[in-house]
């Protein structure tokens, strides 16, 4: 089966769906409540309560939708692609859901194929955040040199600067961008070790190294937890063929190139059998 199969990514739509929705709602607002301020230089009467029942709303549904999105469509993908993961790395059936070509290794199902699958996973997911970080440094830095040209402002209404301290200061830019900050710099140091213990091969029978891989893994997941945050799948298309080239290249390092190479990452351990190549990408 060459054909790329990933059906786990099922779970991660409905969480693009909430958070362009949240992103709408979040402008609206913005919008609403600016223009609620000044809403009596119009001179049309009622015009400042629909504002500030519409304002209201957009408040409500946002709070409505990101919640939704925190608390039960991430955790309810996350939780599907770490059973996947598992099921990948040690061929248990977790999950109804399969994968072809998700993973790009051929180790053989084991302790040192997670810590492979893992040591990928924090390599396209340090990548793809860091491009997402660009983005959000530009976006925020726009918002606060706005923010700050507020302040100096002797005139600025006092209302407008709250507004704009209210919305630089939310979840979606100032906060956004730390957890994208912090789940990069998470993820490089998951990668670092990783690479770093099979630069110096890993031995499947030694339970010093099967205990790093397992840290490395409660590591990853508890990082992509903490975020709460859906990895830009824009960003990962878009870099994803350089990315895989530059994997290629780490496996080839690291003795991982091919499905028979297991001695020369774990030398000590006998190998039963050969695994099917059911790779992923």
């Amino acid at each position: 089966m060459n054909q790329r199969i990933d059906e786990v990514e099922k779970y991660y739509k409905p969480i693009e769906i909430c958070e362009a929705w949240t992103g709408y709602l979040f402008v609206l607002g913005a919008i609403l409540s600016i223009a609620a301020l000044h809403s009596e230089t119009l001179n049309i009467k009622g015009l400042d309560q629909v504002l500030n029942i519409l304002f209201l709303i957009s408040v409500v549904l946002h709070s409505v939708l990101t919640h939704f999105s925190g608390f039960y469509l991430i955790p309810r993908a996350e939780n599907t692609r770490r059973k996947q993961l598992i099921s990948n790395s040690l061929d248990v059936p977790l999950t109804p859901e399969q994968t072809n070509l998700y993973y790009n290794n051929e180790v053989a199902p084991s302790f040192v194929r997670l810590g492979v699958n893992v040591l990928e996973n924090s390599f396209f997911a340090k990548n793809v955040c860091n491009e997402m970080a660009k983005l959000e440094r530009v976006k925020v830095l726009l918002y606060f040199c706005f923010w700050f040209f507020a302040i100096l402002y002797r005139d600025t209404d006092l209302g407008l600067l709250l507004i704009l301290t209210q919305i630089l200061f939310s979840s979606d830019i100032l906060i956004r961008w730390l957890k994208i900050e912090v789940l990069r710099a998470r993820n490089e140091s998951i990668y670092e070790k990783l690479y770093s213990l099979f630069l110096n091969k890993v031995d499947s029978e030694n339970k010093k190294h099967i205990g790093s891989i397992l840290d490395a893994f409660a590591s990853y997941e508890a990082a992509k937890s903490s975020a709460s945050i859906k990895q830009s799948t824009k960003i990962f298309n878009k870099v994803n063929q350089k990315l895989t080239r530059e994997w290629n290249g780490i496996r080839d390092r690291l003795g991982i190139e091919n499905s028979d190479s297991n001695n020369a990452i774990h030398p000590t351990a006998t190998v039963a059998g050969a695994p099917s190549a059911s790779g992923d990408g």
